[in-house]
């Protein structure tokens, strides 16, 4: 499930015992903590590393102890010293234990992490799979702090908490190698401001028959993905024109993968004359000596393209940034832009639907639809939650499937993630997990990878083996072929064997 990260604490020695080797340990347990380490880092020359698991940081409250050991953070940064400061961002396990099934994550240290990076402070989030719980501070390569205090009104002010001051540059050094191996989540690390805006994508794109539907029945590809790209490629400028620079299109279209340069030339020149000919979406300017411009239109009034301002979806970068354009198949792709549709702005990004709903909605079969989103769901870009039939009326009912969007993810962090899990567990169990995994679409879900593990320790190889047999099962669509349900079986098992013990 989560990889807990050691603790990083220390009980500190008497003042005794350190009399002998004087500014190699100090304790500053309590209420020596805040004024010790708030002049630390007003003495700190070249370099603050800072490792914290909760910042209860409030930007106006300027007055608290919180906010000025952050505001030396940030003097430090104006003054010339190096600050790095990565905060923690662990999953909020309370959704699940409540049964709802899902880990959500926490938002402890949002406020801090805005404040520092907009103040220049490289802040960053540790990745999400791994619970960073330190509270570690090497300044200068020289002077380590830690032990157990947190950065909280209670921590520094209220709290009795263990920690301690080590003048040693070879602790230091250790310290340091530790800090630089913790993986961050680069994606997390990004303030939303900083973001490039996701492209907005006219849902008459995917209603309308004649469009992507259209691509999709014709299995026409290229004009899908080249359309997209050409949206992603726009600048703004009234004349909704685009220069075609080939050299640039195709790599970004993914064609040099499968063809060779001659070859996806055509491709992409053929894709682009369906868009104006067969689709109408763009007008071609050709003159010889001269690259190629795209003239972006309005459908279906055939105008001069202006971004949607209502009824679109925000297709984001990291579509095109991870790689997802070239990677999913097209009905996942085209499920994935309907998916952003319908989830629009709500909160979690749920949304529900029938499938022969969604079908008539946006022109496209059923068993297409359901190839997309179970492609989706398998690859954790998407969850479906089926409810049980009931009988209503004498009529059997069931309501709509329940959709969860989750964010794009670097297929690249995620190999990062199972290659840890295969160094900390061993190839065979983790293979062996993650064949379980996917039997109730969580392949591609660390934290149930690693769960599973967990639970086979727990539980033992047979109890597990078992409760997955029943879930496989289970068709599809069974609200019981679930992980949650997994779990629901193994602890029921283990109340039956307590109660008969």
């Amino acid at each position: 499930m989560i990889l807990f990260s050691t603790g990083i604490f220390c009980f500190c020695a008497p003042a005794s015992v350190t009399q002998s080797s004087p500014n190699v340990i100090e304790d500053i347990s309590g209420n020596r903590y805040f004024p010790r380490v708030k002049q630390a880092l007003q003495d700190a020359k070249q370099s603050i590393s800072m490792a914290m698991y909760f910042i209860n940081f409030d930007p106006l409250n300027k007055k608290s102890a919180v906010s000025q050991l952050v505001e030396e953070l940030v003097n430090a940064h104006k003054r010339g010293v190096k600050v790095k400061v990565i905060l923690d961002q662990n999953m909020d396990f309370s959704a699940w234990d409540e049964g709802a099934g899902i880990w959500q994550k926490e938002e402890k240290n949002g406020p801090v992490f805005v404040y520092l990076k907009k103040n220049g402070v490289d802040a960053c989030y540790e990745d999400i799979f791994t619970v960073t719980h330190s509270k570690l501070i090497i300044i200068d390569e020289e002077t380590v702090i830690l032990g157990s205090t947190n950065w909280s009104e209670s921590s520094l002010r209220r709290n009795w908490e263990s920690s301690c001051l080590l003048n040693s540059k070879e602790a230091a050094k250790q310290f340091l190698a530790d800090f630089s191996n913790i993986t961050i989540d680069p994606e997390a690390s990004i303030l939303d401001e900083d973001r490039k805006p996701p492209i907005r994508l006219n849902q008459v794109f995917l209603t309308d028959p004649t469009l992507a539907s259209r691509m999709l029945r014709d299995r026409d590809e290229n004009a899908f993905d080249l359309y997209l790209l050409l949206l992603k490629m726009y600048d703004g400028n009234p004349q909704g024109s685009i220069v075609i620079d080939y050299k640039v299109v195709i790599p970004a279209s993914g064609l040099d993968k499968k063809l060779k340069y001659a070859s996806a030339l055509d491709e992409l020149k053929q894709a682009l004359r369906r868009l104006e000919e067969k689709y109408r979406l763009i007008v071609r300017n050709k003159k010889f000596f001269q690259k190629t411009t795209a003239i972006l239109l309005n459908y279906p009034d055939k105008t001069l393209y202006t971004p949607p301002q209502e009824k679109y979806c925000a297709v984001p970068d990291e579509y095109w940034r991870y790689g997802w354009n070239t990677s999913l198949l097209f009905p996942e792709k085209y499920c994935y832009l309907i998916s952003l549709c319908r989830s629009g702005s709500n909160r979690g990004r749920l949304w529900s639907a029938y499938l022969t709903g969604l079908s008539k909605e946006f022109s496209i079969s059923t068993n297409t639809l359901w190839r997309g989103m179970s492609g989706l769901r398998k690859l954790n870009i998407l969850d479906m939650e089926y409810s049980d039939y009931s009988l209503v009326g004498g009529v059997i009912e069931r309501d709509p499937i329940r959709f969860r969007l989750f964010g794009l993810y670097s297929q690249e962090a995620l190999d990062t993630q199972k290659a840890r899990l295969v160094k900390l567990y061993g190839a065979e169990r983790f293979k062996k997990a993650e064949e379980y995994a996917e039997i109730v679409y969580k392949g591609s879900n660390i934290q149930v990878i690693e769960d599973i593990i967990k639970k086979t320790d727990e539980y033992g190889t047979d109890q597990v083996d078992r409760a997955f047999k029943i879930v496989s099962e289970k068709i599809a669509a069974n609200p019981l072929r679930s992980y949650k349900y997994v779990v629901g079986i193994l602890q029921g098992e283990a109340r039956k064997a307590g109660e008969l013990n």
